[in-house]
């Protein structure tokens, strides 16, 4: 087997990789001393992959389908997988989002034992028709727990305010009314193509020798015959622009909750999205970080709490920000925060508080080196973004107060969407 192995002296990192005879990418990043090791193994099929052309030909699934199978992949009708990993002393977990699905474990004792379920489990589902009938009441009733939740429903009313019908605007779970159209062989066929070895990475970390990780791995998939792999391809839209006209909702809450989104233009590649994530985190630390001016003066004020955030996506069907939290007057809220981006777009960003706030996210980057569950989700959701995670912080090093600038012209702020939930009283 041949290894490749690439080297950041800059951040005393390594990655060695291989690829395994079934396809299955394997990533290793040593952390010698280190006494937990950790795992995940994901493919690029999320919630908005509901559309594909296979050899040409269209195959089109019910929403909330990828996450149904995560469910599905955990199902053994003579192990519990939960138990299997905790015999073993170990945790497992795995989560779907928009655009992928990963499967996770960390254990200090056991490793190869734990792998080995991982890789099982994942690639040779073991669920059946009934247990996918049984299923679909299971996530129906996550799927009404979560529509009662006043967080989820307030940011889902920012994200179906800014897109409409896009599937990103869905529930990853789907709707219950899905939920009935999909069924064990349309799950079985999805698995098939999406979960194929040569889609998916394993990202692996921990004092471990590489070469009998590796020797062990190709064991395993040796083991397991896969079908050739058609040829894929997504048919995802770009996101329409859409009135934004935010919901209001009244749900048994203390106080107001708000999710004030802003769209931001699509890119072109999944490389220039990571780029431009990174451009964004410095812009939102020089607007509304913590140690920010305008930040400390809207929580002196009391518009803002210790609840308040924001988060920045970015990929080539859909981009945007929201900023949630708690707030009396969201309506105020909203109107200084875009007021302030405003005051930005015309004043320009100021140069000291950049070069302060480069360094703090470089530092706070570095620092997420020695967290061993972060480097590796990070690899390997980079990876399926045709991506590296340690040439993130070159990136990151390289940004321009101008980088920052140009993004912040690039928005439209009047095109904003407020989503707030009041008290039942109110």
């Amino acid at each position: 087997m041949e290894y490749t192995c690439k080297n950041y002296p800059k951040l005393a990192e390594k990655i060695i990789s291989a690829t395994m005879p079934s396809g299955l990418q394997c990533l290793f990043i040593p952390k010698p001393g280190f006494k937990r090791k950790f795992a995940v193994l994901a493919t690029p099929y999320g919630s908005i992959n509901r559309e594909v052309l296979i050899d040409g030909q269209p195959f089109k699934t019910p929403a909330g389908i990828a996450h149904f199978l995560e469910h599905k992949l955990f199902e053994d009708p003579n192990h519990s997988i939960e138990n299997r990993f905790a015999a073993l002393g170990a945790s497992v977990n795995a989560y779907t989002t928009h655009t992928q699905t990963a499967y996770l474990f960390s254990t200090a004792e056991n490793f190869q034992e734990c792998l080995n379920i991982l890789l099982d489990f994942v690639q040779k589902p073991a669920f059946t028709e009934q247990g996918v009938i049984d299923e679909r009441s299971i996530i129906a009733q996550e799927i009404k727990m979560y529509n009662d939740q006043p967080n989820w429903a307030v940011y889902l009313g920012a994200l179906q305010s800014m897109y409409g019908e896009h599937p990103v605007a869905e529930d990853i779970a789907g709707q219950v009314e899905d939920l009935e159209h999909i069924d064990y062989d349309l799950l079985k066929k999805c698995h098939q193509l999406f979960y194929h070895p040569e889609r998916m990475v394993l990202v692996v970390s921990g004092d471990l020798d590489f070469k009998e990780l590796f020797a062990m791995i190709e064991q395993n998939q040796k083991t397991k015959k896969f079908p050739p792999l058609p040829n894929l391809e997504h048919n995802i839209p770009r996101a329409q622009m859409t009135e934004c006209a935010g919901p209001n909702k009244f749900m048994e809450v203390a106080r107001p909750l708000f999710s004030l989104g802003i769209r931001d233009r699509e890119v072109d590649s999944s490389q220039e999205a990571i780029r431009r994530e990174q451009v964004a985190s410095l812009l939102l630390e020089v607007f509304i970080g913590k140690n920010s001016p305008f930040y400390n003066r809207l929580y002196d004020e009391g518009l803002i709490d210790a609840s308040f955030g924001v988060e920045y996506t970015s990929t080539p069907w859909y981009s945007h920000f929201i900023f949630g939290g708690e707030s009396d007057n969201p309506r105020q809220l909203a109107d200084e925060l875009l007021a302030e981006l405003k005051r930005l777009q015309e004043c320009g960003i100021n140069s000291q508080l950049f070069e302060q706030n480069l360094k703090k996210l470089t530092g706070l980057s570095i620092m997420d080196l020695n967290g061993l569950e972060s480097i590796v989700m990070a690899t390997s959701s980079d990876w399926l973004m045709d991506s590296s995670y340690f040439e993130r912080f070159e990136h990151l090093r390289n940004i321009k107060k101008e980088d920052v600038e140009a993004l912040l012209h690039s928005l439209d702020l009047d095109k904003s969407c407020l989503s707030v939930v009041n008290p039942l009283n109110s």
